[in-house]
């Protein structure tokens, strides 16, 4: 890429830039013309000395005047010993052309070398030039000494103003090297947010994100436990038996044994039985009779019955005897007690499952991983076994099961899951700002549909982002700047979270250093 411009040619090398592509450029030019050069960054080649020698050999044989734009240090020390002009810029190089002489010829003899006068042209051939031989004090030509007076008021001065050349260089130099600046940079942040939509399935290996998927598996547990609870129904039992007393009487001549135990009952209803307490006997002869103490077979009121109702025996004793109760039974009694209902059955395995549930989704934490998690939502309980101690409509103050339950969920790679959120914040990212690994979190995921083998989920991820200042930048500004708009310079070129805090070196300094390497920038993140 060429143009031409106040008589200037400028001409961009490509990279890496070549000596041998300026030597061309060179050869290529008219007498008289002004080539300028615009070096890229690496332009390694021209830190080479004999090679921008023979360069500037050719330009001048060329009649061609060069120069160069860069900023490379090394590369302006080398083009400086061969005579190279460099200067800062382009805009530079138009204003202030300049094209150094080239080098003179070798010393005079008074000065450095002995020399070799040239013969005149008709000299003979054996005829040689008179040697013209250089000492400290004087010349000799042709074996005859010429001494030069000495000049000692030149030499005094030559002196005074070497030396003065000197210190105003040192001078010179200390104030341009000693200032040393440190700069001290926070730039300014902020928060970007990213939300992914994701589908936890069995059966997947590893977090997919192209796919939004993330690995899930099935995890159960058995639990199983002994519970009570007092029943709540109410009703009158009997308690206690009635008892009396019976009179056999004999129907036959012969004496009849009646053993303990004999069953006799009333003739109304559905007939009230008692047992005789203790054996007995009737004497001989019809009408004889004998009294024996009886209990009723079964407890409560109604073993209670009048006088004269107990007319029956039962058993082959019947025929040979009769019986009657001239006084009523008593004694038979009841109280209330407390009756297993239908509701205390449903309302002990309720409270039983409620606690196995619990103990279920406990026992299934047990078997995670790392960074697995079960949503609620996707346990699932089956009851493989339910025993009570008690039936519905029994007498009982207390009721007890034995219930044994089996719990179902799926457990959620959440690390995964997390990974993925934060790919999606690095992919939300801006791509001239730089995210902040530390300040990157995880939310709590949002968990949306439920199946057996999968669960979608939504999780959002975090994370700050600062603006990227490199020292180099930072220096580019700064180098000779005035201290006293120091501050403003760089708030005008970065976006920073709070005013730069800039020290200066020594104090007395009134600009920033001119050597960039002189400043030190050092950029925190808070």
């Amino acid at each position: 890429m060429t143009s031409s411009e106040q008589n200037v040619i400028i001409i961009h090398l490509t990279s890496p830039a070549m000596v041998a592509q300026a030597r061309n450029e060179v050869l290529r030019a008219h007498k008289n013309d002004r080539i300028l050069f615009i070096l890229p960054d690496e332009s390694d080649d021209f830190v080479n000395e004999p090679l921008l020698k023979i360069l500037r050999k050719e330009a001048d044989e060329g009649g061609v005047q060069v120069g160069f734009v860069t900023n490379d240090p090394d590369i302006r020390y080398f083009c400086k010993g061969t005579r190279l002009p460099v200067y800062k810029s382009e805009a530079a190089a138009r204003t202030h052309w300049r094209w150094p002489k080239p080098e003179g010829p070798l010393p005079a003899p008074n000065k450095l070398r002995p020399i070799v006068v040239a013969p005149p042209p008709d000299a003979g051939i054996a005829l040689r030039p008179p040697t013209l031989v250089t000492l400290p004090d004087s010349t000799t030509l042709l074996g005859e000494a010429r001494v030069r007076p000495e000049r000692v008021w030149l030499k005094g001065l030559s002196y005074t103003i070497f030396i003065g050349l000197i210190a105003l260089a040192i001078a010179g130099l200390s104030a341009w090297l000693l200032p040393q600046a440190t700069v001290d940079i926070v730039p300014a942040r902020s928060q970007i947010i990213s939300s992914v939509d994701l589908t936890a399935r069995t059966g997947i290996d590893a977090p997919d994100y192209p796919h939004k998927v993330v690995p899930a598996r099935v995890v159960q547990a058995r639990v199983e436990s002994f519970g009570t609870t007092p029943t709540t129904g109410q009703e009158d039992a009997p308690v206690k038996k009635a008892t009396g007393n019976v009179t056999f009487i004999n129907r036959t001549s012969r004496e009849i044994t009646i053993p303990k135990g004999t069953v006799v009952r009333t003739t109304f209803g559905t007939g009230i039985r008692f047992r005789t307490l203790k054996e007995a006997t009737a004497p001989p002869g019809t009408g004889q009779q004998v009294t024996v103490p009886i209990e009723a077979l079964e407890p409560g009121l109604k073993g209670n019955v009048p006088a004269l109702t107990i007319n029956a025996i039962e058993g082959p004793l019947n025929v040979r005897l009769r019986v009657s109760n001239r006084s009523g039974t008593r004694g038979g009694t009841v109280e209330n007690v407390g009756t297993v209902t239908q509701a205390d059955k449903n309302r002990l395995k309720n409270e039983l499952l409620a606690q196995l549930q619990q103990q279920a989704y406990a026992k299934l934490g047990e078997n995670l991983r790392s960074g697995e998690y079960i949503p609620p939502e996707t346990v699932n309980t089956y009851v493989l076994a339910e025993t009570y101690d008690r039936f519905a409509g029994e007498h009982a103050d207390e009721l007890g099961l034995q219930l044994q339950l089996l719990a179902r969920g799926l457990a959620v790679d959440m690390n995964g899951a997390r990974t993925l959120a934060k790919r999606s914040l690095h992919e939300s990212a801006p791509p001239d700002k730089f995210l902040l690994e530390e300040t990157i979190r995880a939310g709590q995921p949002r968990f949306t549909l439920f199946g057996d083998d999968f669960v979608t989920l939504s999780i959002t991820a975090s994370g700050e982002v600062m603006e990227p200042v490199s020292a180099s930048a930072v220096r580019a500004v700064l180098t000779g700047a005035p201290m006293n708009r120091a501050e403003q310079l760089l708030e005008e070129n970065f976006v920073l979270a709070q005013p730069p805090q800039i020290t200066l070196a020594p104090r007395w300094a009134s600009h920033l250093p001119s050597l960039p390497f002189r400043i030190i920038v050092r950029v925190y993140k808070q």
